[in-house]
């Protein structure tokens, strides 16, 4: 196994999302985008960590079709975000936005590039869209939590961007990444939890 830091850690973040997803589904009002939001993560995170493990590097063959499937599940997950905002703010035009920015990244995906700096660049926006959409109402129930989550992953993102590791731990700036990502996802579990706003 190749960055068993990294692989292990993807892995938990897989189980992690994927419990989430489970327990949001068939919740109702926005318990369904929350969902689809967890699971598309859950994909990424397996996916990336089977990349990370015994096909890092590959971007053909099966280990592309790996990579493949963690930029398209991360775009799917955008979708997500989109939505939730969309719903937050009681519009339809985020919901648009994120159709038309998942068509656009899945072809850059296909056709262009399959850069991780792809995927964080069209994940930015949506992610600073939903924040902004809690913020604007932190009263709310559930838009404490949710948006904290938010912050948590963007300072995540962040210390990975600046290659920012635990050594002392043995955990490069991706294993320490996913574990701050593991937090993010909590809190904005706890939000969604707590969220019963229908759509």
């Amino acid at each position: 196994m190749k960055s068993p830091d990294v692989t292990l850690t993807d892995f938990a973040l897989a189980l992690v999302a994927a419990g989430f997803a489970l327990a949001l589904l068939g919740g109702g009002g926005l318990s369904g985008l929350y969902a689809l939001l967890f699971a598309a993560l859950a994909v990424a995170a397996l996916a990336g960590g089977i990349w990370h493990g015994w096909f890092a590097g590959q971007q053909t063959g099966p280990g592309g079709a790996l990579w493949l499937t963690v930029m398209l599940s991360v775009g799917l997950a955008n979708l997500a975000l989109w939505r939730l905002t969309g719903a937050l703010l009681q519009t339809p035009l985020p919901g648009w936005i994120g159709w038309g920015q998942l068509v656009l990244f899945a072809a850059l995906a296909l056709f262009v590039s399959r850069s991780f700096l792809l995927t964080s660049a069209f994940t930015l926006p949506p992610t600073l869209a939903l924040l902004w959409a809690f913020a604007a109402d932190l009263a709310a129930p559930g838009h404490m939590p949710g948006a904290a989550g938010l912050a948590v992953a963007l300072a995540g993102a962040g210390l990975q961007a600046a290659r920012i590791g635990l050594p002392a731990l043995r955990l490069s700036h991706n294993g320490l990444y996913h574990i701050v990502q593991a937090i993010a996802f909590t809190l904005v579990f706890l939000g969604a939890n707590a969220n019963p706003v229908s759509f």
